[in-house]
Formats: C-alpha cells, structure tokens, sequence
C-alpha cells in the first residue's frame, strides 16, 4: 500500500518544507447535505489519528476546535445536548498558498453534538468519527428481517455482489456495489453466520485473509491488498523516505509482545457436502423383525409425536458410526419427493404439514395416516453443511523453541477456509505467513516531523533514514496537528518489517 497521490506542486512544496500547513474544514451545518467551509482564521485547534486496531481493521477520528465569538458556528435544527451528532465533516489540507487543497478525511460529529465551551471567550467543539464508528453501531438499529446466514459465498468479488460476502456484510448497513472499493478474493465460503456489528465482521474477515479494511474518501468502505487477491500489486516499493533533516524526534521501541514462535490455530469449519439423507425416522417404540429390519407401529388410539403439529425433524448426516448436526441444508426434498420415500403397510401414510424453509436446520413436519398400519421408513434428503469441529493447525519453529522457549500465539476465527493455497488450506497458510512475519524481533519507530506528510495512511510502507542505519517498515498509527499559530506536526508510529 502507498500514500495518497496529490498534486505535484502541493508534494514539491512539501518536500521543501518552507512553507507553513493550511487546514480546511467543512461542514453540514444544518443537515441537508449542503456543506460549507468554516473561515480558517476561526480554526484554533485541529487534531486527527489513524490507527490500525488490533481486532483488523484501520479507523480514524479527530477533535476541533473553532473560535465562536460571535455565535456563527451554531448547528440548524432542534434538539437538545447532542444536537448536531451525525453531521458530516469534510478536512482537507494544503500548504502555504495558491496550491490546491487535499481532501484527507470525511467524519461525523460524535453523539456529543456540537459542543458549546464558553469562557474565557465562546468556542465550538467537534469530536469527530469516521464511518466506521457508524457501522460499529449497526446491530442496536439491525433489521431483523433480512438474512443473517450467507451460504457457499465468496470472500470478495465486486463482479458477484450477491456472492461477495463483503458486499453482502455491507448491505446490512445500507451500502451498495458502488460504494465499496475492494479486490477479488475468490476462496470459498460454505456458511457465515453473522452474530456482530458490520465493522466487527468485516474487521474479523479483513484479519483471516490480511487485507486492508477502512473508510477512507475515496469510498466509503475500501477492503483490498490481500495476499490472497486475484489482483497483482506491489507490496514492496516505500511511499516516503523520513530523512534526518525532516526529523525533530524519534524513538525506537522494542516490540517484544509481537514475537511468536509457534502458532497454534483452532478453528470450526463448515464443510459442504453431496445431497443425500439428512432425517430418518426413529422414535421408539419400535419393532425389528428377525432381519433386524425396525418397523414402527401407529395403532389408535395412541398418537405418535410425529402426528402432532409442532413436530420438528431435526436434520443429522451419518458420519461412520458418529452423527453430524447439520448447520444448513438446501436443495431438500419437496413434499412430493418425500412422500414418495415413505415405506408402510396399511395406512396410508402422507405428511398433513411439511414445512423446510422456515429454519435451516430442521423441517416442520407432521405424518398424517388413515387408519392402523406400520411405518418402514421416512426420510428427508437435501443438500447439507456441516461443522467440522476444532480443526487445528499447529507450527512452530523448532530452533526459535530450543533457543528462547515456546512463545506461542493462539488464534481462532470464524472466516478460515479450507480451499487450497499453494497447496496447503488457508488456514494452514495463514498460521504460515503469521508465523513468518513473528519471527523476529522487530521494533516501532516513533517519528515526528513538522512536514506537512498528511497524505500518509496508515498500512504504507515508508523508510526511515537515520545517521547510523536504514529501516524499513509499515505505518502502524499516525496523528496530523494543527494549532493556529504554531508549526504543524505530524507524528508516526511505524513497525519496522524485513527488508
């Protein structure tokens, strides 16, 4: 992943660092989509962080601060504490004058709404969120009529919404084809069950196959530069090169908590299989005649469970000697299809309710027969998916463990899959290239410079200069400040990577 492309001039004025960083803000003030710009000598205070968060996915939000002397920055509408929460707003950045400015950010006004600080003097304050902080609330306003179990999907797919799991995930917060950025990742998904938020989910999917997941300007949800996509990038060219001269503090930190020698990976899979039979009838009481053939008699005047509404037939696939729940099944048997299947003497039997799309994983059913007879069989057939539980994978490397002793690393999820990469399953793969990438001891690099870099993003990878070595490594964090009338600082936090 690189920086942002700007215009040339605005990154030659950069380079040349003479001349002092420009803030621009925007606003919807009343709430109609109408934005306007805030007067920059108004701006007392600005601040923004990006951040990689450990559960996947990168995030941003910000803080400002504006001079309201005169009551201008009043927010439309009514309300009460929190009025104006949601609004959205536009920063953008430049330097010195007459260059174009760069749209870096788009947030939303926090639930504190505008913030009215008074005395000494009358300002505004705005704690700001980016959309993920929206989608993270998805599941206190989820609409419960729409499906939470997508089955035999793809990771991600922009030319197959309906079967791109991260579409799908998405449209639960109301965004569509257009409004996602992202690569082809075609591995295979038989069963997701989606139990979080839409950021949580995606976040956990982003972390399963390394990919980058954020809601920038450009869209609002990018998930991209995954190993795992179809789409050829270039992971190892840097995008800025921090040199002594740009630098007026810097740190480096031992990252110790990052390194593992061993992986340990424990997963549940859901695994697909062929149509056959996924219920038989087997409630006692039952007979076996000398072939040990079971027959089950249905005399009046008792009545079976199965003759009562209600009856659920709960879907269970032969696994050897064990059997399997089923989590899923389509493809079932129509009622004609599996009245055809039963065997009986006497009755004649036929099924008064049969019902298989209200769950999943059971049909509703109830037998209806016409007089005494004995049942020899009923069966349901479909198409089912099943759990394959604690599937494990476990790597190590054998020297790191006799040198420094087991430093494990466990991990569980709920998007692994078991289509083949390079040979191996993903998740095998996976718990390969984290193994990898723990290996060693690396270290964070804290950077502060008072270059106006706020085309930087975080996930790119950049070089830090010193007098005594060259590092390489990837923006973990970073934070833009603007104070009216002190310089500009830019502050990173990078983790050094192999060269």
């Amino acid at each position: 992943m690189r920086f942002y492309d700007i215009d040339t001039a605005l990154s030659e004025a950069i380079e040349k660092g003479t001349s002092p960083v420009r803030v621009r803000i925007s606003l919807d003030w009343s709430g109609n989509g109408h934005v306007e710009t805030v007067f920059e000598k108004d701006i007392i205070e600005a601040s923004f962080t990006g951040l990689k968060e450990a559960a996947g996915g990168t995030t941003a939000r910000g803080e400002v601060l504006l001079d309201n002397t005169y009551g201008a920055y009043a927010c439309g509408g009514t309300g009460s504490a929190n009025l104006g929460s949601g609004r959205e707003v536009r920063i953008s950045f430049s330097v010195g004058d007459g260059l174009p400015y760069f749209e870096r950010f788009v947030f939303f006004v926090d639930d504190k709404g505008f913030q009215d600080v008074r005395g000494p003097g009358r300002r505004v304050r705005l704690t700001l969120r980016d959309r993920a902080a929206v989608l993270r609330k998805t599941d206190e306003s989820r609409d419960w009529t729409m499906p939470s179990v997508f089955v035999y999907s793809l990771v991600c797919d922009k030319t197959q919404p309906e079967k791109s799991l991260v579409h799908l995930i998405a449209q639960r917060a109301g965004l569509g084809v257009n409004d996602i950025d992202c690569a082809t990742i075609p591995v295979s998904l038989p069963y997701a069950r989606i139990t979080k938020n839409v950021w949580a989910e995606l976040s956990e999917l982003a972390t399963a196959y390394r990919c980058h997941l954020e809601c920038p300007v450009e869209k609002p949800l990018v998930f991209a530069h995954s190993p795992y996509q179809s789409e050829v990038f270039d992971v190892d060219e840097a995008s800025y090169t921090f040199k002594g001269s740009d630098i007026f503090y810097l740190r480096f930190t031992e990252c110790a908590e990052q390194y593992c020698n061993a992986v340990r990976l424990k997963i549940n899979i859901p695994v697909a299989l062929e149509k056959q039979e996924i219920w038989r009838y087997c409630d006692p009481p039952v007979v076996y005649n000398e072939y040990l053939t079971p027959r089950y008699p249905f005399r009046f005047p008792a009545i079976r469970e199965i003759e009562k509404p209600g009856y659920e037939a709960r879907y269970m696939v032969k696994d050897g000697d064990e059997d399997r729940a089923v989590i899923y099944a389509d493809s079932i048997d129509t009622q004609e299809e599996a009245e055809l299947r039963l065997g009986f003497d006497g009755g004649a039997f036929r099924y008064s309710a049969y019902d298989v799309t209200s769950h999943r994983d059971r049909a509703g059913i109830t037998l209806h027969r016409d007089g005494d007879g004995d049942l020899y069989g009923a069966a349901i057939y479909g198409r089912p998916i099943v759990l394959d539980l604690n599937r494990s994978c476990f790597l190590k490397d054998t020297a790191a463990v006799m040198l420094r002793g087991t430093a494990a690393l466990n991990v569980t999820g709920s998007y692994f899959s078991e289509d083949l990469i390079d040979g191996k399953p993903q998740y095998e793969d996976w718990a390969k290239r984290e193994l990898a990438e723990r290996l060693w001891d690396r270290r964070e690099i804290t950077v502060k410079t008072h270059r106006g870099v706020f085309h930087a993003r975080v996930g790119a990878v950049v070089m830090v200069h010193t007098e005594e070595e060259m590092v390489r490594g990837t923006v973990n964090a970073l934070s833009l400040r603007y104070k009216r009338g002190a310089a500009f600082v830019a502050e990173f936090r990078i983790t050094e990577v192999s060269v």
